[in-house]
């Protein structure tokens, strides 16, 4: 053998093990640096989970809009943990401050950011939530009915149980247009026969409208010192009844009906009034507590 090949054999030696170790070198240097990425990552992570949990023990203690602002931000920043719970939270807590919109827009992110998750179904409750809240019961109820299909036990009663809630409401709205629907048409009615009637004579007022509007005058005046739904039901009720009231007045008195026709114009005009008083109460959102009132009896 000669010296050339020898050196040759040692170069290709020297060579690999240069190559072994600038290999093993890279390996080490890129585990050391994943892991230290992965431990930042997870401390991170876990900073944000607690400075979460904080906001939320700390909620009362500031101003709601604050405190949503600082969870925005935080979601902003990053993952964590608990992210598809705060921005649940987010959707709740707008819901809560009746700020449908941005609700519904965290509502929808939740279901965009986490499939699956079982904060995903729960915002499909609160997207029903904020459709019965908007008076939109077909499209809550069809919400619902997808939170009962949902894979969380919690969330399928839950479900079940807003819409039987749900569905009652529906009913109230449809009766409420129902009622609605007839005073106008009794309002229609008598100003289509006065005219007919005519020429119409508004003063003097009628007797009915005599006795009948110093009352509600007066009942205007009492409700001053209630709450602002019983107080804007009161006003709508005697604002319609007065209008009712003077018309039904002034046909008695231009077409002196007799008989059945008397009865009838009497039983439309009575109609006409307890529907009028079943939408005021309805817009002023009474007919629960109307309701428990009649079934408890007042205190």
């Amino acid at each position: 053998m000669s010296w050339a090949a020898v050196i040759a054999a040692v170069g290709a030696i020297s060579a690999m093990a240069t190559a072994t170790a600038t290999t093993t070198a890279t390996t080490t240097a890129t585990t050391t640096a994943t892991t230290t990425a992965t431990t930042i990552t997870t401390a991170t992570a876990t900073a944000r989970q607690e400075r979460f949990l904080y906001l939320l023990r700390t909620y009362p203690q500031r101003a709601p809009r604050e405190t949503l602002a600082q969870v925005e931000q935080l979601i902003g920043e990053g993952d964590f943990p608990e992210h598809d719970r705060a921005e649940y939270w987010m959707g709740s807590a707008w819901l809560a401050l009746q700020e449908v919109d941005g609700a519904r827009r965290w509502f929808e992110r939740v279901g965009r950011d986490h499939p699956g998750s079982v904060w995903a179904e729960r915002s499909w409750l609160g997207m029903g939530d904020a459709a019965a809240q908007e008076r939109r019961y077909g499209a809550a109820l069809e919400w619902y009915a997808k939170a009962e299909g949902a894979r969380d036990g919690a969330v399928r009663e839950i479900g079940r149980v807003s819409a039987r809630t749900t569905q009652a409401l529906r009913a109230r709205q449809r009766l409420a247009w129902a009622a609605g629907g007839l005073a106008v048409v009794v309002a229609g009615l008598l100003g289509a026969s006065l005219r007919r009637h005519g020429p119409v004579r508004l003063w003097p007022l009628p007797a009915e409208g005599r006795i009948v509007i110093p009352v509600l005058g007066v009942l205007a005046l009492l409700s001053a010192r209630q709450d602002p739904a019983p107080r804007a039901a009161i006003l709508e009720l005697c604002a319609g009844a007065a209008l009712l009231v003077t018309l039904s007045g002034l046909r008695l008195r231009a077409a002196s009906p007799r008989g059945a026709a008397r009865a009838l114009h009497a039983a439309g005009t009575l109609a006409a009034l307890g529907a009028l008083a079943y939408v005021a109460v309805y817009r002023g959102g009474l007919v629960g507590m109307l309701l428990e009132t009649l079934r408890a009896g007042p205190e």
